[in-house]
């Protein structure tokens, strides 16, 4: 009871601890004990509070946000959250009591009212608005200045950009800042530079080779590839027959169209078979099969394409004898062996060929299309090489000028 001899120091003791623990940043508004019923409900057993109106006398039931109890004997906590009672908004701690023994008997409770702590919090948060306007405010600022800083250079990289997409290899980043800029200014630059370089000897490579097989050779390091070096290949020749008594029938005008009809159309057949243009003879051209890309079929794709520009002949063989009563006729020859292969000549001029006997061994076979009367020689070290579907006929050997072992010839 109240006038119980412990009564009176224990709330003694409990404002004692209230009041040492009391700052003005944070009054303590409740010290009180408590200690569970059998029921399962808690009482108080002693309270700090002065006025008689807010005091809890000891037996009176503790009552729960909620009507719970929410704590166990023993197990000290602190709210996150506020509750709420009779007296107003809380924010809530609890610790064991225990005796001398070191028995838990009962618990500490401490109440801070809920309006000390949201002044607070209303104070830093306060604090916090103004420091996020301010911080708002000099983010603005500082992006306007930086954003014309930034702008222009940035509008500069990306036209130059624009005109690179558009094939303009001559277009540059003119950016002077030493800063990220200048440096991204600087890549472009380069990249327009490698991009023109890359245009102009894929342009190049296109008066020898084939589109897909100029990509072919700058994807492997195109420069190494058109370096000279020693291959085995197969060597085409192709002639036009009695060129000389042609020429002599028809306007200059009319042998340049005809001529330049009759190479568009052989080259093109070199090409789709993978060969590569070696040079022009005036009236005849030397096309190589294995080179600049190595190739094992070249065999087959040479003498293949020597069959395709013997049925391309038969179309401007008709048009020639509608046109002006002259009979075309060519002489073609495929040879195989070591040759050294690539770009021979000066820095102003400068061609991609092959040297060596296969080239020379080839020339001289196709002159003897005429002895043999015959628009295709093969020679033996093409034959042996050429797939079954291939039909070739033998003509028997003849010994070549400069050529020590007699040469093996076919037809096809």
């Amino acid at each position: 009871t109240a006038e119980d001899n412990a009564y009176g120091p224990l709330c003694l003791e409990l404002r004692r601890i209230r009041n040492a623990n009391r700052r003005a940043d944070v009054e303590i508004r409740f010290v009180y004990s408590m200690r569970p019923r059998g029921d399962g409900t808690w009482e108080f057993v002693g309270d700090a509070e002065e006025d008689a109106s807010e005091k809890s006398l000891p037996g009176d039931l503790v009552e729960f946000e909620g009507g719970g109890a929410p704590l166990a004997l023993g197990e000290a906590y602190a709210e996150n959250s506020f509750s709420k009672d009779e007296y107003g908004v809380w924010l809530s701690a609890n610790a064991p009591i225990k005796t001398h023994a070191g028995k838990i008997v009962a618990m500490l409770g401490v109440d801070i009212a809920a309006s000390e702590i949201l002044a607070k919090m209303n104070a830093l948060l306060g604090v916090g608005v103004l420091a996020i306007v301010v911080a708002t405010l000099c983010a603005i600022l500082l992006g306007v200045l930086l954003a014309g800083r930034a702008t222009r250079p940035l509008t500069t990289i990306r036209q130059a950009i624009r005109k690179i997409s558009e094939g303009d290899w001559e277009a540059r980043a003119n950016v002077t800042a030493k800063d990220e800029f200048g440096e991204v200014a600087g890549a472009v630059n380069q990249m327009a530079v490698s991009l023109r370089e890359r245009e102009m000897l894929k342009g190049a490579l296109a008066r020898y080779v084939s589109y897909e097989i100029a990509e072919q050779v700058l994807a492997q390091n195109g420069t190494a590839q058109l370096r000279g070096k020693r291959s085995e290949i197969s060597v085409c020749i192709v002639d036009i027959r009695n060129f000389t008594a042609l020429s002599s029938k028809l306007p200059p005008e009319d042998i340049v169209e005809f001529l330049n009809r009759f190479f568009e159309r052989m080259i093109d057949v070199v090409f789709s078979h993978r060969g590569t243009l070696d040079k022009f003879l005036g009236d005849g051209f030397i096309a190589i099969f294995g080179a600049p890309l190595e190739d094992p079929n070249h065999r087959d794709m040479a003498v293949r394409a020597a069959l395709s520009m013997l049925e391309a002949k038969e179309a401007l063989r008709e048009e020639l004898l509608q046109k002006h009563g002259i009979e075309l006729r060519i002489g073609i020859a495929v040879n195989t062996g070591p040759a050294v292969v690539g770009n021979v000549g000066s820095e102003q001029r400068m061609e991609f060929t092959a040297i060596g006997d296969a080239v020379n061994v080839a020339s001289r076979i196709e002159a003897l299309n005429k002895e043999y009367q015959t628009e295709c020689l093969v020679s033996g070290s093409t034959a042996d090489g050429v797939s079954p579907e291939i039909s070739l006929r033998s003509i028997g050997e003849v010994q070549l000028r400069g050529v020590s072992d007699p040469v093996r010839l076919f037809t096809v």
